[in-house]
Order: C-alpha cells, then sequence, then structure tokens
C-alpha cells in the first residue's frame, strides 16, 4: 500500500483495508471519465460557501452513497485513489469526513464505487458549488 495514499484517506477518518486488485466492475479511471464528463448532472447541488459547506458536502455524500448502495452494510466501499493507482477498500469511521479530501486550493474530487462495481457515487467541485454525482454501470459478462 502506497504510504501517501493511506495517510491521504486515514486523514480524512476513512479505515484503509486494502488495495484492490479485483477487475470487476469499472477501473478508476473509466469511473473518472464519466464522473467529469461535460454532460454529467449531479443529482445534488450545494453552495461551496459558508461555514458548515464541508459538514454538509459531507453529510450529503455519506447520504446518497449509502441510499444508492454504494456504501456496504459494514461501511465499506472502493474509493479511487488515482487513474493510476486505482481503487483502495476503505470503511467509514465516525470521523470520516470526505471534504478534508480536497486540495490545496478547497478542490474536492471524490470517487467512491461500490464492492459490486454496479455503483459510483461522487463529489466534485464545480464553480461555487458541490456537486454530488450517481452513476450506474451495468455488469459484466
Amino acid at each position: 500500500m502506497d504510504a501517501e495514499i493511506k495517510s491521504r484517506f486515514t486523514n480524512a477518518g476513512l479505515e484503509v483495508v486494502a488495495r484492490y486488485t479485483g477487475d470487476d466492475g469499472p477501473s478508476a479511471e473509466e469511473a473518472f471519465r464519466r464522473v467529469v464528463h461535460v454532460d454529467t448532472t449531479p443529482v445534488q447541488r450545494l453552495q461551496k460557501r459558508g461555514p458548515d459547506a464541508a459538514h454538509r458536502v459531507d453529510d450529503a455524500w455519506k447520504a446518497r452513497a449509502r441510499e444508492g448502495g454504494v456504501v456496504a452494510d459494514d461501511g465499506s466501499f472502493l474509493a479511487a485513489a488515482s487513474m493510476s493507482y486505482g481503487w483502495v477498500q476503505v470503511r467509514l469511521t465516525p470521523r470520516t469526513n470526505i471534504s478534508a479530501l480536497a486540495d490545496q486550493g478547497g478542490e474536492l474530487l471524490f470517487i467512491a464505487r461500490s464492492l459490486s462495481g454496479h455503483r459510483v457515487c461522487a463529489a466534485s467541485t464545480e464553480g461555487s458549488e458541490y456537486w454530488i454525482l450517481e452513476l450506474d454501470f451495468p455488469e459484466r459478462e
């Protein structure tokens, strides 16, 4: 496990389980391309301004990810570490705050996938808003 990647997720309050090496479902790169696509429509938009903006995007993402089946009953899911590194299996903890994954400029792009690979739920910064995005991926034969 790459120490920098593990540290980034741990600092956001996620429990890092292991690097995911399976080939079922979309790759991190494929999920990224679909999430940042110009035709992608957010399922929820939140203003990036205000003292509670980070809390609101964290709560919104967790709610949508749970409702959409991205987060398993035990709180685990796959998180995109990078396009080249791929997926890392992580688990939510009481300290999890995905907004802590924003870069130095405050830009957030967090892409998570269900363990089965059928669903992706992401949070991103788009201008003055946070967007919550959901994508379905058909099962591969």
